[in-house]
């Protein structure tokens, strides 16, 4: 037993005893005897705990990469969309289930280089221009926008490639959404095209933001994070 521990066990016994004198109670020392030990223990008690919730935490490292993996598939689903978009994902027969065919679905729909490219002009290319301006796919190929000023693509990977023509599309067929929308539908899209990278970001800001747990988990699952979906 420690020193600190026996001071603290040693002072308790004797407020114990002062109190029981001072009060002149007419009270057995076989009941004062329990309740020293009653206390002694639940000192001892409460020290020795979390020495061992300690010990144990150490000698079972597996407890802890069990808990992390639980943080990490909860951070993922909330991160990571799933099922059918609302409104467009019905239309064009896509899924964020589905990334690669979702891609070969909606890229050729790109003003730009695609097969059956949606044509913008007046006031719907502004909008794109100011969208594609906003965002980009650049875990893939470095660039830091979907499009130039002049409207042209930035990039010609599969990736942006999807998100332009999901931007011409919404533009052309939903203009009631806004560019915020639609610059929200690009970005979710990306998510599902680079889950690393997204959910490398989103880790190190839940770190920042002081969320427990976070850096056992960046630590425990550096390599378990997926890798990019889709074609560059």
């Amino acid at each position: 037993m420690s020193i600190k521990k026996r001071e603290i066990i040693k002072k308790f016994k004797k407020q114990i005893t002062k109190f029981f004198k001072k009060e002149n109670k007419n009270i057995s020392n076989s009941i004062i005897l329990v309740l020293i030990g009653v206390i002694i223990g639940g000192t001892v008690f409460s020290y020795y705990i979390p020495d061992v919730s300690k010990e144990c935490s150490y000698h079972n490292p597996e407890s802890t990469e069990a808990t992390a993996y639980l943080k990490f598939k909860e951070i993922k689903k909330d991160l990571i969309p799933s099922g059918i978009p609302d409104v467009y994902g019905d239309e064009l027969g896509i899924s964020f289930d589905s990334v690669q065919d979702a891609i070969n679905k909606v890229a050729p729909l790109g003003p730009t280089y695609g097969k059956e490219k949606i044509t913008l002009e007046g006031a719907d290319l502004e909008r794109y221009i100011e969208i594609g301006s906003l965002t980009a796919c650049q875990y893939c190929c470095g660039a830091k926008t979907l499009v130039f000023k002049d409207g042209k693509a930035a990039c010609g990977c599969a990736h942006s490639q999807m998100m332009r023509g999901l931007a011409a599309y919404l533009i052309k067929n939903h203009p009631d959404f806004s560019d915020e929308e639609i610059l929200n539908e690009l970005n979710t899209w990306k998510i599902t095209f680079f889950p690393k990278q997204s959910l490398s970001v989103k880790l190190l800001e839940l770190e920042k933001a002081g969320e427990p747990g976070i850096k056992q988990l960046l630590k425990e699952f550096p390599d378990f994070l997926p890798e990019m979906v889709g074609g560059c």
